[in-house]
């Protein structure tokens, strides 16, 4: 099964570097285990469930974990929103 989750993994990140080749500002974790790529946008972009990126992806029939649910909230309440867990 590693191998293929690796093809799987792989496949993922050729499509991220495809897509996003001309914007450098978007980042993302080369995982050496688990199923998720961890994406981080620029700061402007919201990825979080009422952002517009979630309806896209729905949209596209594709759809991904808001990376602020993957967080605990500062003393303000504040998490990340540019941020969405892959799976693969």
């Amino acid at each position: 099964l590693r191998g293929v989750y690796r093809a799987k993994r792989d496949a993922v990140l050729g499509a991220l570097a495809e897509a996003f080749a001309d914007w450098p500002e978007v980042t993302w974790t080369r995982p050496a285990g688990g199923l998720f790529v961890w994406v981080t946008f620029p700061p402007h972009v919201d990825a979080g469930p009422g952002g517009q990126l979630v309806k896209r992806a729905l949209d596209a029939g594709a759809l991904y974990v808001p990376g602020e649910f993957g967080h605990v909230p500062a003393a303000d309440g504040a998490v990340p929103r540019n941020e969405a867990r892959l799976c693969f």
